[in-house]
C-alpha cells in the first residue's frame, strides 16, 4: 500500500483533506469521533508518509522531550549527563528544549509542540512559579506521560521528582551555627522560583528554632541574574554590623558573593564564611576563588532516574499510579566555611 495518499485517507474516512491534515498534525478543531475515523483510515490503509504519521498509528515515537531553563547554564552539566545516560539505558531518544529565563509563553509553546505526537513523554524541569500554564495544558490534554522535576504544583497528579530544598536549607544553616556563627545572612535566588522560597523558609525556620535574630537587612534579594549576588554581598558588608556568615540560595550566587568579599580584602573563611547550595560542578564566569562549601543535590541521579521512570511507565502497557520521590541533600565541606572568629 505504498502508493496510498492523503486523498485515499480522506475518502476512506469520508472527510476533507484539511481535516485529515489537522488530525495528522494534531491541530485541534476536529471532533473526537471524526478524529477516530481518520486514525482508523490511516491504520487500515497503512498510510505512513513520514515518521510523524506512523507514530499517530502506532502511538509511539520512541522520543522523550526534556524542557529546561537556559540549557547553556553550567548548572545543568550533571543533570544532562543523567538524562543522556538514562536515554542510553532505556533506548529512548531525547529532544532538548531550552527556555530563556523561564519564559512562560515559550515553555507552553514547547509543551504544546512536544505533546502533539512528537514525543511519548515529557520531562519538565524547573520550579518557576509561572509554570502553571504549561502544566495545566499537560494535565488537561493528557496525550503524553510527563514528569515534573523540582516543581510540586498542588492538585496536579503526575510523577514528581523533588529535592528537599527546605530541609537542605535548614541543614546548611545548622552547619553554620555549629561553626559558631550567630549573625547569619541569606542571599535569595531568582524570585520566580519555588526553590527560592523553600530555601528562604528553611533559613528563617532554622534561625528562629535556634533563637537567633532574623534581621530584615540580613535577607538580600537578587535579580534573575546570578551576578547580582555581588551587589547583594556588598550591601551586607556595608551594614554597621555585617554578618559573619552568609548562606546563598545557590552556588552561582555564592561565587559572586565570594568575589565581592575578596574584592573588599576579606579572607575566606577567616573573616567571613560563605555557603552555597547545589554543589555545582562548573561555576559561571571562570570562577577562580576557593572551593565553595555547599549542599549537594543529586542532579545526575535525578536525571538518570527520571528517564528510567518514564521508560518503565511507557513499557507497562497500562496506566500506572503517579510516583513522588523526595531527594535529600547533604553538606559538602570545602573551603569557604570556618569557625566564627568574631
Amino acid at each position: 500500500m505504498s502508493n496510498v495518499t492523503i486523498r485515499d485517507v480522506a475518502r476512506r474516512a469520508n472527510t476533507s483533506l484539511a481535516t485529515v491534515s489537522r488530525v495528522i498534525n494534531d491541530q485541534g478543531n476536529v471532533t473526537e469521533e471524526l478524529r477516530r475515523e481518520v486514525l482508523n483510515a490511516i491504520r487500515d490503509l497503512d498510510y505512513s508518509p513520514n515518521h510523524a504519521a506512523r507514530s499517530l498509528v502506532k502511538r509511539r515515537t520512541n522520543n522523550i522531550g526534556i524542557i529546561v531553563n537556559n540549557l547553556h547554564d553550567p548548572f545543568f552539566y550533571d543533570l544532562l549527563r543523567g538524562f543522556e545516560d538514562g536515554a542510553q539505558q532505556t533506548s529512548y531518544d531525547v529532544l532538548f528544549c531550552s527556555v530563556v529565563n523561564g519564559e512562560a509563553a515559550t515553555k507552553e509553546k514547547y509543551v504544546r509542540h512536544l505533546s502533539s505526537g512528537v514525543v511519548d513523554a515529557i520531562i519538565l524541569y524547573g520550579s518557576y512559579l509561572t509554570d502553571e500554564g504549561a502544566v495545566r495544558y499537560l494535565r488537561e490534554n493528557r496525550t503524553v506521560e510527563y514528569v515534573m522535576i523540582e516543581n510540586d504544583i498542588p492538585n496536579v497528579s503526575c510523577c514528581k521528582l523533588l529535592v528537599d530544598n527546605l530541609g537542605g536549607a535548614q541543614d546548611a544553616v545548622e552547619y553554620l551555627i555549629r561553626h559558631g556563627h550567630t549573625k547569619i545572612a541569606h542571599i535569595c535566588g531568582n524570585p520566580n522560583k519555588k526553590v527560592t522560597m523553600d530555601r528562604l523558609n528553611g533559613y528563617v525556620n532554622t534561625m528562629c528554632k535556634n533563637g537567633l535574630e532574623v534581621r530584615e537587612n540580613y535577607i538580600q534579594h537578587t535579580s534573575v541574574k546570578y551576578c547580582s549576588g555581588y551587589e547583594s554581598m556588598q550591601r551586607l558588608l556595608d551594614l554597621p554590623q555585617p554578618p559573619t556568615a552568609v548562606f546563598c540560595s545557590d552556588d552561582a550566587i555564592a561565587s559572586f558573593a565570594v568575589r565581592a568579599a575578596l574584592d573588599r580584602g576579606l579572607r575566606i573563611p577567616q573573616d567571613i564564611s560563605i555557603m552555597g547550595f547545589d554543589h555545582q560542578t562548573i561555576l559561571p564566569d571562570r570562577y577562580r576563588g576557593p572551593d565553595i562549601t555547599s549542599m549537594e543535590q543529586p542532579l545526575y541521579t535525578i536525571g538518570l532516574e527520571s528517564m528510567q521512570l518514564l521508560g518503565q511507565r511507557l513499557s507497562a502497557g497500562e496506566p500506572q499510579p503517579p510516583v513522588t520521590k523526595l531527594y535529600k541533600t547533604h553538606v559538602v565541606e570545602m573551603e569557604t566555611v570556618g569557625p566564627c572568629g568574631k
